[in-house]
């Protein structure tokens, strides 16, 4: 082994470390369809509002969050839930 350095000892991501990893790699992977959706809901929001969207549990998503179903089936899908939001919602 040599030159090589060994991740023995600390240099596991566990825990936090690990989870933050994920989310950056999932978020680089759709960074132009969370750009499309953030556009299209600066419609109705401002960014902290967006950021709490992206990240809630949302009905018309069968309780998934938004990033997470850009993440496993496109944008398509969320701008369907984005056009009910813009519509009045389901109250």
């Amino acid at each position: 082994m040599t030159g090589e350095k060994s991740t023995t000892g600390g240099g596991a991501l566990f825990g936090d470390d690990a989870a933050r990893l994920g989310r950056d790699i999932v978020e680089k992977s759709i960074a132009h369809d969370i750009a499309a959706v953030r556009e299209r809901l600066r419609e109705l929001w401002t960014d902290p509002a967006i950021e709490v969207w992206l990240t809630s549990t949302n009905s018309h998503l069968d309780g998934a969050r938004p990033i997470d179903v850009l993440a496993l089936n496109g944008v398509e899908t969320v701008m369907g839930a984005i056009d009910v939001e813009i519509a009045g919602g389901s109250r």
